[in-house]
């Protein structure tokens, strides 16, 4: 199915959190208890504590949940254990403990981590700005500290699959996720982003470049490409330091040409890489200049954990939503999104994105503004409990379609299974492996 709207002129992609989550990327779409415990142990009197630092936290939390518990109040009830249970309308429960909504599932902190961080820098900007005042807040090392704590909970060089979900792909009743399984035990982590990428590559040469727009932090794809030595154009410039310069978005690679026929022939190996919401390799450099004009730097991992408070130059993923998307590099990288997706005979495809942050959907919107645009939904829960593809579906539009479930909406059967299987994909790894054998066979000769 997805072959003919792969063979379209622009074909884009949007990945969310649940592209990441085999990987044992945490989700945020609550407050990871990862980051939670993180600034607890940095909160203190010891040496390289912070005193105050977690008290300060949950004040903002109480503050942020204030109206939700004011207006669900009538919906809070005991159940047989004496916990207090809150049950919203599409099922969703959560626990009320010390004043706090937690998911009664994971217990984290049932507000978004965007929404949180958004809120301690609008309020730490406001408290700047009122000179009158002599702060005596944490905020600022708050900041800092929830930063550094999802640099390490989204590092998944350093994650493990989790074990829960290795077990239920095993004992799918689909002998295709069994298989998954046991690619999820494997060495190569990255398989399944590997595998969709050489499809994805596959596209006939005469049809733009594909677009691959991410809302993750962690450098899944990143890995995914150098493995594969795919060349990807990121906005960033430069080998041994890499900067943000947005005028590389519309570069382009080629063969070097015949300069008596003029005929030049594309690399086929590129993509186009946007990530949206910032990285985990994206820091504050220390200086602007003629080569470096927005001041932002792209770094090994290796070397910003070295770094002493690197929550104070790490970029992600402060994107507060519509206003903080008017500064660089987000004003540039929206731009390019609305951009590519609602040029004509266009197709985009969600992976794993539930349609919780209002910019992106103001521009998808805009995008079905074209009789010649059609919105491809990839996700495991779809429309059940998400009020958000629920709405989409209401719309009733025949250029909407979503693959929801267990199987349908699980990025691992995309890159597996619904992605089309184009002649050759694997070309260069028989080419590899065809060497190694030879070479093995020489040595054997040899001996």
């Amino acid at each position: 199915m997805l072959k003919n709207y792969l063979e379209l002129d622009n074909v884009s992609f949007l990945f969310g959190s649940g592209s990441s989550i085999h990987l044992g990327a945490v989700a945020i779409r609550n407050f990871p208890v990862e980051v939670e415990d993180f600034i607890k142990n940095k909160s203190g009197t010891g040496a390289n504590q912070i005193e105050g630092l977690y008290e300060e936290f949950i004040h903002a939390i109480k503050a942020l949940q204030a109206k939700w518990l004011s207006d669900s109040s009538s919906k809070i009830s005991d159940n047989e254990d004496g916990d207090k249970i809150l049950t919203e309308a599409n099922n969703w429960t959560y626990i009320l403990k010390d004043d706090i909504l937690r998911d009664t599932g994971s217990k984290e902190i049932a507000t978004e981590f965007e929404r949180v961080l958004n809120y301690l820098i609008a309020k730490d900007y406001v408290l700047d700005e009122d000179k009158a005042t002599d702060r005596t807040d944490q905020l600022k090392e708050l900041i800092i500290a929830i930063k550094e704590g999802l640099f390490e909970v989204c590092d998944i060089e350093k994650r493990e699959t989790p074990s829960y979900l290795i077990e239920k792909k095993s004992n799918s009743e689909y002998s295709q996720q069994q298989k998954h399984g046991e690619f999820l035990k494997g060495n190569n982590k990255y398989v399944f982003h590997e595998k969709f990428i050489k499809s994805l590559l596959q596209r006939p040469l005469n049809l733009r470049r594909a677009n691959v727009f991410t809302a993750n932090y962690d450098l899944a794809f990143e890995y995914a490409f150098d493995r594969l030595g795919v060349h990807y154009i990121d906005g960033f410039s430069g080998f041994h330091k890499r900067f943000f310069k947005p005028e590389t978005f519309e570069y382009d690679i080629f063969y070097p040409g015949s300069t008596t026929s003029g005929k030049v022939q594309r690399i086929e190996k590129v993509v186009r890489y946007f990530k949206l919401h910032g990285s985990l390799s994206w820091v504050n450099s220390e200086k602007r200049d003629a080569t470096n004009l927005y001041g932002i730097e792209e770094m090994p991992l290796r070397l910003i954990s070295k770094l002493d408070k690197k929550g104070e130059i790490i970029v992600y993923p402060t994107a507060i939503k519509k206003s903080y998307t008017l500064d660089l590099p987000y004003s540039e990288l929206f731009r390019q999104f609305a951009s590519t997706i609602t040029q004509s005979q266009s197709v985009l495809i969600t992976v794993g994105y539930a349609f919780a942050d209002d910019h992106f959907n103001d521009i998808i919107f805009q995008a079905l503004s074209n009789p010649t645009f059609t919105l491809i939904i990839v996700d495991f829960n779809g429309t059940k409990n998400n009020p958000n593809i629920e709405r989409i579906k209401d719309l009733n539009d025949s250029r909407i379609i979503i693959l929801q479930g267990s199987f349908f909406g699980d990025f691992l059967t995309l890159a597996d299974t619904l992605m089309p299987d184009f002649n050759g994909v694997d070309t260069k790894v028989k080419v590899a492996q065809t060497l190694n054998d030879y070479f093995d066979n020489s040595k054997k000769d040899k001996e």
